[in-house]
């Protein structure tokens, strides 16, 4: 065990090292050295108890410390490289006042926002830290980490956030009685024709009253229940906070889906999550692109019969509540007094980028310059009129004006002028 509990030793200094290095780093905000200095206090700790530990101390004392050591190094390691992409000048840093404005407006005021590149082509949040506390870790993809018209996706990541302190306060706790409830209902009356040819020793009153053995058969579709709803939930909350460009930035990001890929229990198939989308749109007054439905393809559904049959009972209960989170995001956002979309706002803006090509002068609304940064970019004739502007520039200048907008709105709420 020598041997064990020197490399244990070496691995934690080699990292404290790496964690020195990084605090070296120029860091655009507060909050990466903040975790720095908390990830480095965890490891140091750990230094300190594999030096306690003895030559003669017995194997699984040595076995256990090692171990736990090896597992911090697994879980914050990735965690250290989201932080030093933090720093690369390809992250949208003009985004990050109004963003973390916004957190600490859903969340609390003294919630901490790190927004990094992730090298996973779809938004990212870590969760659950519990040695991060108060910490809200946002990547997106590395190639469109310095686009703003992704940002409203955070919006989705933002949800799982509010999901979890939610669930804790009581607010979305009630949910998941009515999600076991409603598995049983659906599994013992519309499906249980295919149920009970899969499970012939179960009777009806078996799973309806809490035997242990037919519990097993129907809990992977409670869990899969669950975490369809949180995701649609995430959705609404997205679509609450940011309108039309989340569907705008979702279907930027996701469509078409990828060909003959076979769906997650946990996630709605894709063609059922944007009709959730559209439907909470329709229901909340946001104006669904058009084409948006049909440019996404449908995913694969499950080919075991005993899989499929608990994946369409998850289906079932996740349908039936909808407009329960549609109503629970909305009510939720609105709760935190976050403005929604201003339609005359977003036409004043996207009016004055098309004509002045210059950044708003007057504190505007995340949403709104996201909205009109949306409308720019479908006109397919923006700019016809100004022909020095090139066709190959014009993204990447309607992408300057929406950053310098929200840094100017940020300088002017921070002055504390009226907009």
């Amino acid at each position: 065990m020598v041997a064990t509990l020197d490399y244990a030793r070496k691995r934690v200094a080699a990292i404290i090292e790496e964690i020195d290095d990084l605090k070296g780093s120029e860091f655009p905000y507060r909050q990466s050295f903040d975790a720095l200095d908390i990830l480095e206090s965890i490891f140091k700790d750990q230094q300190g108890v594999l030096n306690k530990i003895s030559p003669t101390a017995s194997t699984s004392v040595t076995q256990n410390a090692c171990s736990i050591s090896l597992y911090q190094l697994q879980l914050y390691l990735p965690i250290l490289g989201f932080i030093l992409r933090s720093t690369d000048v390809r992250n949208a840093f003009e985004a990050y006042g109004p963003l973390l404005r916004l957190v600490q407006n859903i969340l609390e005021i003294d919630t901490k926002l790190i927004v990094s590149s992730e090298w996973e082509f779809s938004p990212f949040v870590y969760r659950s830290m519990e040695d991060l506390p108060g910490f809200v870790l946002i990547g997106l993809p590395a190639p469109e980490s310095s686009n703003p018209l992704l940002l409203p996706l955070a919006g989705h990541e933002l949800g799982h956030a509010v999901w979890e302190s939610e669930r804790l306060s009581g607010n979305i706790r009630d949910l998941s009685g009515k999600i076991e409830t409603g598995v049983l209902d659906v599994l013992t009356d519309k499906l249980w024709e295919d149920y009970h040819k899969i499970n012939p020793q179960f009777k009806k009153e078996q799973l309806r009253n809490g035997d242990l053995f037919a519990a097993r058969t129907w809990m992977p579709a409670f869990t899969w229940a669950l975490l369809q709803v949180e995701e649609i939930f995430c959705d609404f909350i997205g679509l609450r906070l940011f309108a039309e460009s989340f569907l705008h930035a979702f279907e930027y990001l996701i469509s078409p889906g990828i060909a003959d890929e076979p769906r997650s229990g946990g996630y709605p198939n894709l063609q059922r999550r944007v009709s959730h989308l559209v439907k909470a749109a329709n229901s909340k007054g946001v104006l669904v692109p058009i084409d948006f439905e049909s440019g996404f393809i449908a995913q694969k559904e499950p080919s075991d019969p005993g899989t499929k049959l608990l994946v369409s009972a998850a289906d079932f209960v996740s349908d039936s509540l909808i407009p329960s989170l549609i109503d629970k995001a909305w009510e939720f956002v609105d709760s935190k007094s976050v403005p929604m979309r201003n339609v005359d706002k977003v036409s004043h803006i996207s009016e004055e980028f098309r004509k002045k090509i210059v950044p708003t002068t007057i504190s505007q609304s995340f949403t709104d310059l996201l909205n009109a940064g949306w409308a720019c970019y479908m006109d397919r004739k923006l700019w016809d009129n100004f022909p020095q502007i090139m066709q190959k520039d014009r993204d990447r200048i309607l992408g300057d004006l929406i950053l310098k907008s929200m840094e100017v709105s940020e300088i002017h709420k921070r002055l504390g002028n009226p907009s």
